[in-house]
């Protein structure tokens, strides 16, 4: 996508299930959460971001909260060469390849212009999509009397979000009206299908904003989809969320997070929400990697005292996918003992599934996101609103698609579509089997 790095995609090949073999990093990570990247910060910060030259450093070098990485095993290791980037790594992209040249995939990536202003869904349209057939189409399917909600399913479920951000303007310019109050209109009211259409006309950026508002709104914060919508995020996706949220609330999204947390856990976010991650182009140096998975070791497990829990925040909130990898290896190798479980041990509540959601995420996204979908349909009834948000989000990026839905069949041995479909029914059904049917 324009600035949605969209790969045109074969089938690509399915990294072993991560439970028994973990991802290596520095080696290529094909499947990022769909790290959902905007593209780069908006524009207001400086001069614009050329494109093409090494990746900017807008936030200052990654921060080393323990000063030089330790020497004790010789000069640091550097896994992989940093990657080259043409265009930016963008919004529902897979994760920048370590170690090796981008890979092509068929047709030139043509993105890499800059991105769209804030309110367009962060997302810069694409150039080689012409939406006229896609307009009629729509427009048809919503005139007169009842709605072909067969046509909206085949029309919208399977654009890109590049291509969603140069039909909203197409589909204003013929018919008068936008397309998502066309969509909010010809859909009932409140229902699934139509939270499903409407996240999808959204795109990605505008859906996330409006996400994390409502994870905040009313009693009690709706602990998951905050996670889900804040943790894991690269800083120019934090940024890109903070700038639109600012814009349409008038507050910052920080203040109302902080409003709605308390103690130790509003801290953590408040690390989170500063938006100073180690970047994933830097390599992983072992030598902190061991250092940090001894100071996790020596605030929890090892020690004698109360678990230190803001110091395993700092380390796991500011590192790198990469480098939280490579802190799980060596945790497991010098203390038998994986680092989710001693964050189950020793952790509880908001801070534990925000911990476990962070570490998951890093070691494998596949399996990661196969156990949250499969978590929105356990139990007594479906958390429809979840499952909604988690199949939308990754429908962006269909290489991870592929891998969720093998991870799925491995982790739980049956077809993830056939488990959807036991949870939902009628046009709600149909979108989200639209979604990941790739």
């Amino acid at each position: 996508m324009s600035n949605y790095n969209q790969q045109q995609y074969g089938a690509p090949p399915i990294p072993p299930h991560p439970q028994q073999q973990q991802q290596q990093y520095g080696a290529p990570q094909q499947y990022g959460a769909p790290q959902q990247q905007y593209g780069a910060p908006q524009q207001q910060y400086g001069a614009p971001q050329q494109y093409g030259g090494p990746p900017q450093q807008q936030y200052g070098a990654p921060q080393q909260q323990y000063g030089a990485p330790q020497q004790q095993y010789g000069a640091p290791q550097q896994y992989g060469a940093p990657q080259q980037y043409g265009a930016p790594q963008q919004y529902g992209a897979p994760p920048a390849q370590y170690g090796a040249p981008p890979q092509q995939f068929g047709a030139p990536q043509p993105y890499g212009a800059p991105m769209a202003q804030p309110g367009l869904g962060g997302i810069a349209p694409d150039p080689y999509y012409d939406p006229t057939a896609d307009v009629h189409t729509i427009i048809k399917a919503t005139k007169g009397f009842g709605t072909d909600e067969a046509a909206l399913i085949r029309t919208l479920a399977t654009k890109t979000p590049a291509q969603i951000e140069k039909l909203k303007p197409a589909f204003e310019h013929v018919r008068g009206k936008s397309l998502r109050s066309v969509i909010k209109s010809e859909t009932r009211h409140g229902s699934d299908f139509q939270n499903a259409m409407l996240q999808i006309v959204n795109g990605p950026l505008a859906s996330d904003v409006e996400n994390v508002k409502k994870a905040l709104e009313g009693l009690g914060t709706k602990e998951r989809l905050l996670n889900d919508i804040v943790l894991s995020r690269t800083n120019a996706d934090l940024a890109a969320i903070k700038h639109l949220y600012q814009q349409r609330y008038n507050k910052p999204l920080a203040k109302d997070v902080s409003d709605d947390l308390s103690l130790k856990t509003e801290k953590m976010f408040a690390m989170v929400l500063d938006g100073v991650r180690m970047e994933e182009f830097v390599p992983v140096d072992m030598n902190k990697a061991a250092q940090d998975a001894e100071d996790i070791y020596r605030a929890t497990l090892g020690s004698l005292a109360n678990t230190n829990e803001l110091l395993v925040c700092s380390i796991l909130t500011n590192r790198s996918d990469n480098h939280i990898r490579a802190i799980a290896d060596v945790y497991l190798q010098r203390h038998g003992q994986k680092l989710v479980e001693t964050i189950k041990h020793k952790f509880s509540g908001h801070m534990q599934e925000a911990l476990l959601h962070i570490v998951k995420h890093a070691v494998n996204p596949p399996t990661f996101w196969a156990e949250m979908l499969e978590n929105t349909m356990a139990g007594p009834g479906t958390k429809d609103y979840l499952l909604i948000e988690r199949v939308v989000r990754i429908h962006w990026d269909p290489n991870l698609v592929r891998a969720v839905r093998q991870a799925y069949m491995t982790i739980y041995g049956k077809d993830l579509i056939k488990r959807i479909k036991g949870e939902t029914s009628g046009d709600y059904e149909k979108v989200l089997v639209a979604m990941m049917n790739v």
